[in-house]
């Protein structure tokens, strides 16, 4: 049976005073590039703004949880006009190295986003170096949000969230000849929520991530079973196509932490990689980390645990962590 255990040392990225990721580090996203590992994700700061930066580690010394900040973070940047679209937040980095460079895809929202008067979608910015990039949108791809890339077949083809009439999330796909150009009339509904009573992900599906273990493609996801972005737990399906997917059948794979925990609220962003021998996941947890001790704590507590994020960014924060399996997935199913 699948379950990933946690690093006991996490969150192996939390926010951190005096950095650009001080209020919350989240959306982890992992790249071999260069034979380097390159590790994108989103920062916070009292500014309020979301905004990309990275870490990397060298082969020789990768052992998933200790990374080198870049000293040049944040690399991707809100736009510094209030017309720009992406003048509120970045986040959700999507990386992939195409024709020797980086395209990294990422939400965009613009500074008025909450009013729908114009909608969020999905930003490229494009790097030689993993490091310095230049934005080559100025407007969306894709209508969805929460990017994940994946190259199959000589195509590139991009995964998003968008709200369904119910208000929740749908996973949508779209192929690309050259990651650039998205022709969405081949767009395609390819995952949705389970709708089975009782099962964590009967209401929504929450950030995608793959994970290509030939033969399969391995997705792993937030499943929300009351709200539509506050899953509580990641669940896990495979497809040979991309198109057509199938749950794994002992779902879920991982779940938020303990009460009292800094990961007792949600979970995002599952990334996934095999070095190795182990298969390493990458999360964004939320949680007050308060323990349960006092009547202030425990409220802060159940509030993270039991609302729509509940105290986010007053007394619950996203943070990074770590958890391993250790055989192939392929084993496991």
């Amino acid at each position: 049976m699948i379950r990933f255990r946690r690093h006991p040392g996490n969150p192996i990225l939390p926010r951190q005073p005096g950095s650009f990721h001080s209020i919350h580090a989240a959306n982890p996203d992992l790249l071999w590039f260069r034979d380097r590992y390159f590790y994108y994700f989103r920062g916070q700061d009292e500014a309020g703004h979301d905004q990309l930066g990275v870490a990397t580690a060298d082969q020789e010394s990768f052992d998933g949880v200790h990374w080198e900040a870049f000293s040049g973070n944040p690399i991707v940047r809100v736009g510094y006009r209030k017309a720009d679209y992406d003048s509120g937040h970045i986040l959700d980095p999507a990386a992939i190295a195409i024709d020797g460079r980086v395209h990294l895809y990422y939400t965009a929202h613009a500074s008025d986003w909450k009013s729908g008067k114009r909608p969020s979608g999905v930003g490229l910015a494009i790097s030689d170096d993993g490091f310095h990039f230049t934005k080559v949108t100025r407007e969306r791809l894709v209508p969805g949000t929460s990017p994940e890339i994946v190259a199959h077949q000589g195509r590139y083809f991009i995964f998003y969230q968008r709200l369904n009439s119910t208000g929740a999330f749908d996973i949508y796909c779209c192929p690309s000849a050259d990651g650039l150009l998205f022709d969405l009339q081949e767009e395609q509904q390819v995952f949705q929520p389970s709708g089975q009573p009782g099962a964590f992900d009967r209401f929504s599906i929450s950030t995608v991530r793959i994970w290509h273990e030939p033969p399969w493609f391995y997705l792993f996801y937030g499943g929300c079973d009351r709200y539509f972005d506050y899953p509580r737990a990641i669940g896990l399906a495979r497809s040979t196509d991309l198109l057509h997917w199938e749950r794994y059948p002992h779902n879920p794979v991982f779940e938020r932490g303990r009460v009292g925990t800094w990961d007792e609220g949600a979970l995002w962003f599952a990334t996934v990689a095999g070095v190795g021998e182990k298969v390493y996941l990458w999360y964004e947890g939320t949680g007050t980390g308060l323990g349960r001790k006092t009547a202030v704590a425990r409220e802060a507590s159940d509030s993270a645990r039991r609302d729509d994020y509940g105290g986010y960014a007053i007394t619950s924060f996203s943070q990074i962590g770590l958890a391993f399996l250790n055989a192939p997935l392929n084993d496991s199913w």
